[in-house]
């Protein structure tokens, strides 16, 4: 009977440290968290600036495959009008209007600079002498992301209202716009003389990079340009 009574013993004793082994596998200590989090941390600092840099890189492809579509652009937009957009087209910058044929281009006084005129003239339809034999329509020569569209004023104000021009304007919207890069910035774009143009015979096209800061050519070091 005693052997008996011992044997049960000895069963619970090893039941319980049976149960103790578990329990202590189950559980981690207060040291093995540490070294857990310190190792996420280490992991962490490895991966973040890695994903970081592999999303700049994407970016400024993005950039650069824009500043090549932009240029294509206006090279079919001085096919058709004889010459590129200009970087400004208010009145005081243009006292007399573009045009083509004897047909003028209406001018606005928000288009002030160069990502303006940029979206305005690649993005419009412009259908002259509307309705007439003669009628002829350009445009749009490019299709922006809307994404990347900001818009500066909700209507487009025909400095000049002509009747013999018809123009609809980006996206079918009437709405003078810049165009935001992949950084935020807007594009910079250049057809005035030099010494400012570095493509003299052309334009100039520029996105500030990532750091979002250039001088006044675009040629900091981090900066995406056609030249």
């Amino acid at each position: 009977m005693q052997h008996s009574i011992l044997n049960r013993q000895a069963s619970i004793d090893n039941n319980h440290l049976s149960i103790f082994n578990i329990q202590s596998k189950a559980g981690f200590t207060l040291l093995e968290l540490l070294v857990v989090i310190v190792i996420m941390m280490f992991l962490a600092g490895i991966t973040v600036p890695i994903v970081s840099s592999v999303q700049t890189n994407a970016k400024k492809g993005v950039t650069s495959a824009q500043i090549s579509q932009l240029g294509i652009a206006l090279k079919q937009f001085e096919s058709d009008f004889g010459f590129f957009p200009p970087d400004s087209y208010t009145t005081s910058s243009h006292p007399i209007p573009l045009s083509i044929g004897s047909v003028n281009i209406p001018r606005d006084d928000d288009l002030i600079n160069g990502s303006r005129c940029l979206v305005f003239f690649l993005g419009s339809k412009f259908t002259f002498n509307p309705g007439l034999s003669n009628e002829e329509i350009y445009g749009p020569y490019i299709e922006f992301k809307k994404s990347q569209l900001v818009p500066m004023r909700t209507v487009f104000n025909n400095t000049d209202p002509y009747s013999n021009i018809s123009i609809d304007g980006v996206n079918g919207q009437p709405n003078v716009y810049e165009y935001k890069d992949p950084f935020g910035n807007h594009y910079s774009y250049d057809s005035s003389s030099p010494p400012t143009l570095n493509n003299i015979a052309s334009f100039d096209i520029y996105s500030t990079g990532p750091d979002k800061t250039t001088s006044s050519s675009g040629d900091d070091a981090d900066d995406i340009n056609n030249w």
